[in-house]
């Protein structure tokens, strides 16, 4: 075949749809002359970003696909695994960065696999947490160039790098690094597992780190687009074997929601000690041998000079006797929340150098600083005495405050932002009807009607109470209004009731 030109590659490049006439045009005129060679009509579109490496090598190539998936143009392949292509892309009108993440060919052309993809791409558009990548769109679409159909998930694209690489530059994280970004991780999971759904790939490269150090989980769901795992454990994807073997071992069920936490604990191990709690190997058989699940050296072996309580936490998360590990998500969480506290003030003491009485009473202090960890309250209230009351009396309790004194300004951050807080409180003792439609409007948009809402009132606003329209995640306070009685509502809308508190006869007396 005839060397190409850099004419014929300038076509290509108009008929792909990667430029516009005028933009090709305006390259030749910065040249004076279409007597250039190849190379050097490709290092100008490299140079001024109009073309991406990836991008050049397939026009030589002459194939006419993989440039576009829906609206967004393909600039560079940023990570492939056993199902599918990742690819950093770009809306073609916006200009937004978002990634694609593109379902291999063979798995493409098999119509249960692709239903299965689709199925879990849908799932996880709805989850939307901040330690959880999202899910913007998923597009199936044919081309006449080639054949059978792309299937695909347009998610959001991180800056940064996944955990398995950064433990390899790293080797290991301090004490309070691993611990924060396993809050991150559990975070994640907790909010899944509370709408039903276990991540079954818990693994270092599925955990991507942001620029800012924050911790971010992706693939929810798509382990269970791997070979199904048949009773004697076969399966193709190494984590899906992985999971079945630790079931086998334990006696566990199969698909159990637990053995999401004994992998995070495994991840946490790994980010203390630096060291891999299971041994690395590509055979079935070992990975599925029970020994290898039964024999994991204690942390407090490995790493000896951790403190307890980051040690304690991994030891019950790796328990092999599934009851008595953590039994959800957020059991894992709050232990985290106060190894946390714990290490923040200071606190690096090996085990059984604390007596029992004062770790208890620094549990009951720190649970109670931790109440509103990783929560948003956004208070919609026009009296400048009532927002720094409650603002100042949440935050006590960890909450983070966002005050809004105009209702419809309140719902509109909820148009600029999905989710600015976990829940609002509207007050109507001061501006009355203005309070309860923003209330009511808030409960009927489409985009925050599952969203929780309080509404406060006072005693004598009769028409104000029978304008509100409750519902299971709606509920009106009649002033006074005692602190208490409002995080303890606050935290029943949010699925998430507070335990008792034997120290909470101050804040019993709190009134607004």
């Amino acid at each position: 075949m005839a060397d190409l030109t850099a004419d014929e590659f300038a076509q290509r490049v108009i008929d792909f749809k990667l430029l516009e006439h005028y933009q090709v045009d305006q390259i030749w005129s910065e040249l004076g002359s279409r007597e250039v060679s190849l190379g050097e009509f490709q290092n100008i579109l490299l140079r001024k970003e109009l073309l991406t490496n990836y991008q050049v090598e397939r026009i030589v190539k002459g194939l006419r696909t993989g440039y576009f998936y829906g609206d967004y143009k393909a600039l560079y392949m940023i990570g492939t695994g056993t199902f599918a292509r990742v690819f950093r892309t770009v809306h073609k009108d916006t200009g937004k960065v978002v990634a694609a993440k593109v379902l291999r060919r063979r798995f493409s052309e098999d119509p249960k696999r692709a239903l299965q993809f689709m199925t879990e791409g849908e799932l996880g558009k709805g989850l939307r947490h901040p330690n959880i990548c999202p899910i913007y769109e998923v597009h199936s679409e044919t081309s006449m160039y080639q054949q059978g159909t792309n299937y695909f998930l347009i998610i959001e694209f991180i800056e940064g790098q996944n955990l398995r690489d950064l433990l390899r530059i790293r080797g290991k994280f301090s004490p309070k690094e691993a611990t924060q970004l396993m809050i991150d991780i559990t975070s994640g999971l907790a909010y899944a597992a509370e709408r039903g759904l276990t991540h079954r790939d818990l693994k270092t490269s599925n955990v991507l780190i942001s620029a800012r150090g924050r911790a971010k989980l992706v693939d929810f769901g798509l382990a269970a687009f791997a070979e199904q795992v048949s009773e004697d454990g076969q399966a193709s994807n190494p984590r899906t074997v992985d999971y079945a073997g630790l079931e086998i071992a334990t006696n566990a069920p199969r698909d159990d929601s637990r053995s999401d936490i004994f992998f995070a604990g495994s991840i946490f191990y790994h980010m203390l000690s630096g060291v891999l709690p299971l041994n690395e190997t590509r055979d079935r058989s070992e990975r599925l041998s029970a020994g290898r699940y039964l024999n994991v050296k204690s942390i407090a072996q490995v790493a000896p000079d951790l403190p307890r309580s980051v040690a304690s936490v991994v030891a019950k998360a790796m328990e092999t006797n599934p009851d008595r590990r953590y039994q959800s998500p957020g059991q894992m969480l709050m232990d985290l929340k106060m190894a946390a506290k714990r290490l923040e003030m200071g606190d690096e003491s090996a085990a059984g150098e604390i007596r029992g009485k004062i770790e208890a009473q620094n549990e009951a202090r720190i649970a109670k600083q931790f109440e509103g960890y990783n929560k948003t309250i956004m208070i919609v209230e026009s009296n400048m005495d009532m927002q720094n009351v409650l603002r100042d009396r949440l935050k006590k309790y960890g909450y983070r405050v966002l005050v809004i004194s105009d209702p419809q300004r309140a719902l509109l951050r909820y148009a600029e932002d999905a989710s600015p807080a976990d829940i609002v409180v509207f007050s109507a003792i001061d501006m009355g009807e203005p309070a309860v439609e923003a209330f009511n409007q808030f409960g009927s948009d489409a985009e925050t009607k599952d969203k929780p809402a309080v509404l406060i009132i006072k005693e004598r606003q009769k028409a104000i109470r029978e304008a509100a329209e409750l519902g299971e995640n709606r509920a009106i306070m009649t002033m006074p209004v005692k602190v208490r009685e409002l995080r303890k509502l606050i935290h029943e809308l949010l699925k998430d009731p507070l335990s008792e508190e034997d120290e909470d006869a101050e804040a019993e007396a709190e009134t607004a």
